[in-house]
């Protein structure tokens, strides 16, 4: 049974005939953050093998850090606390025990080796991988180290090194190139042999193909997403970023970053970011994308004149900046009152728009929890340096339930659900405003996808959001639009020798088609499809059937156009979590000035005419 039709007939010639002569379809509703958060950048984005490499966080009961385990028959092994390679810029406020920290190993028997392993790390055959590591002597005497990269009991590298250090800051760099023959899993052990003691103060495998130490796929998967937008450093990240740290030129010699207040930022990476992406690689990696960088200053921790420096350093490459990130809440260092808010941020802001007076800023704040009072006692007393706020939204689908297929329809109602209710919460929020602000939508997504598996009903999601999104931007007073967030979360999942998009991705894949085209308007009562006309005469349809169980009948009409240059029909491998889409091509050919077909249940299409 096909449930309902996207246009009644009478209507079709209507819809045909008419066309908005009204503002573009902007690349702005396709922003995405970048957060150091769980997976998204370690074992996402980077392209950094070794896990917890500057060795940071308090040691395991055999003093090995976290992320590594001992070799050797008879090793002694502790962590140099304070005493470590990686530096934090002068006067950072952003010291924690244990957090700058070096391997100390020992070696009891003359004809033994004992060190450091970690196994795991994913080599690409065919691709040159550089060894690193900086180390020293506690003794001023010669110390053989050892390094070995194995997999499955075969050597694929080895190298052993003489080192003897002078000093305790007199630090030595190993280095080595090698190129596995095939993709491998491999095991990288570091030590020392002899009766001797030695130092590690950072490891590095790095593949030669990385662009600024990030993944060339996943940057990739970030380019057909269509992100126009780079929001960094957060999100609750930009609450223990310390951005001066960013400039240290070598970043083996950075500190690592320990998560401060908000524990789901890198909770994945052992509680600490290893500072690898500075700002300037996120600002190549918004060239890169054709992207527009939009970060967030700390004004907690930040002077004022911190804040205008940052902004001196990034050389007038960033105009977009939110003064801070969800204020307000407990989660987060700072004022948790408006008005206290408002007075910490505004010099700030003053001193950034001193450097660069069009500095686009958005006030932070406790929206949409903090309700009237945040309005009123922060986004409207800065709307003359600030006019446009951060809004956050997330909504719960609650719980999953496939055990027959009454309950997964029912789960796919309740996400289905989601998206009015997000829409309607923006809608309302969008009524307690001024007309002189608008909105940085800078986060939005269901509920705690980044915990669980996502599956195709996320993507349906995605898809009625965009839509609404394209319809309503300009009604809604949108600026900004960012997903939260796409790397290893939702959106790009990333494994170890590749990356791909997941249903979420495919969707905004589909849609960002739509970028730059003008919207049909006239007779269009269903909302599962958005209809655009482009500068070259091309239009293009994109459509989504949220019903796990019947087919929807549509109906894209061509407008004159007499060719179907192409057509993308993307059905469900599954309706489960872990589900993806499957591509295929849309077989309904061009008749009677119209596309008709039946969307099968869950799918997606998109279809350019010419």
């Amino acid at each position: 049974m096909i449930v309902k039709s996207t246009i009644c007939a009478w209507g079709l010639a209507l819809w045909t005939l008419l066309a908005c002569a009204g503002e573009p379809v902007p690349a702005f509703l396709f922003g995405q953050n970048i957060e150091h958060t769980r997976g998204a950048v370690e074992g996402g984005l980077s392209a950094q093998l070794v896990r917890n490499r500057k060795f940071a966080g308090k040691p395991s009961p055999t003093g090995v850090a976290a992320g590594w385990r001992g070799y050797g028959a008879r090793p002694v092994f502790d962590l140099l606390h304070n005493r470590g390679y990686t530096r934090h810029a002068a006067a950072s406020r952003m010291f924690r025990q244990n957090e700058i920290s070096s391997q100390f190993v020992s070696s009891l028997d003359a004809a033994d080796e004992a060190g450091v392993c970690q196994d795991g790390l994913a080599l690409r055959g065919g691709v040159p991988h550089t060894f690193k590591a900086v180390v020293r002597t506690p003794n001023v005497e010669e110390v053989t180290f050892a390094v070995r990269v194995t997999a499955n009991g075969a050597v694929i590298a080895a190298r052993t090194f003489t080192v003897c250090s002078q000093h305790e800051q007199d630090w030595k760099t190993l280095t080595f190139d090698f190129t596995p023959a095939k993709n491998l899993r491999a095991e990288l052990a570091v030590g020392v042999k002899g009766m001797r003691c030695g130092v590690i103060g950072v490891v590095s495998v790095l593949p030669g193909d990385h662009f600024h130490g990030m993944r060339r796929d996943v940057i990739e998967n970030l380019r057909a997403i269509g992100t126009s937008i780079v929001r960094w450093p957060g999100g609750n990240f930009a609450g223990e970023y310390r951005w001066r740290d960013g400039y240290i030129p070598d970043r083996d010699a950075r500190a690592p970053l320990q998560s401060y207040t908000e524990i789901e930022t890198q909770t994945y990476s052992y509680g600490y970011d290893q500072n690898d992406l500075s700002p300037d690689d996120i600002l190549a990696l918004c060239d890169e994308l054709g992207a527009e960088p939009f970060f967030t200053i700390n004004a907690v921790w930040d002077t004022p004149e911190d804040s205008a420096e940052w902004v001196r350093r990034c050389r007038g490459r960033v105009k977009h900046w939110s003064l801070g990130n969800e204020m307000g809440y407990a989660h987060m260092e700072g004022p948790q009152g408006p008005d206290a808010y408002a007075r910490m941020v505004r010099p700030h802001a003053e001193a950034m728009l001193k450097v660069d007076p069009t500095l686009r800023l958005t006030a932070s704040g406790k929206y949409p929890g903090g309700g009237q009072a945040w309005i009123d006692g922060a986004g409207v007393p800065l709307a003359d340096i600030a006019p446009r706020v951060s809004y956050h939204q997330y909504v719960n689908p609650g719980y999953f339930d496939f055990t027959s297929p009454a309950r997964t329809a029912a789960f796919f109602a309740r996400v289905d659900d989601c998206a009015n209710r997000l829409l309607g919460s923006l809608r309302r929020f969008r009524g307690t405003l001024p007309s002189s602000l608008s909105i940085s939508l800078d986060e939005w997504n269901l509920w705690y996808p980044w915990y669980r598996a996502d599956g195709i009903a996320e993507g349906l999601f995605t898809a009625k959001m965009l839509h609404a999104l394209m319809r309503e931007w300009r009604t809604l007073g949108l600026e900004y639009v960012c997903y939260f967030q796409a790397v290893n979360e939702t959106a790009i999942r990333v494994e170890p020798f590749a990356s791909h998009l997941t249903s979420v991705g495919e969707a905004m894949r589909l849609m960002r088609g739509h970028v730059g085209g003008i919207p049909v308007t006239g007779l269009n009562p269903c909302e599962s499809l958005f209809v655009t006309d482009a500068a070259d005469g091309s239009r293009y349809a994109t459509g989504y059937n949220f019903s796990p169980t019947e087919p929807l009948a549509v109906t894209i009409p061509a407008g004159g156009r007499t060719q179907m240059l192409s057509g993308e029909l993307l059905t469900p491998t599954g309706l489960t979590t872990g589900c993806h889409y499957r591509q295929g091509t849309l077989a309904a050919p061009l008749q009677a000035d119209a596309i008709r077909f039946a969307l099968p249940p869950a799918s997606l299409l998109a279809v350019r005419l010419k």
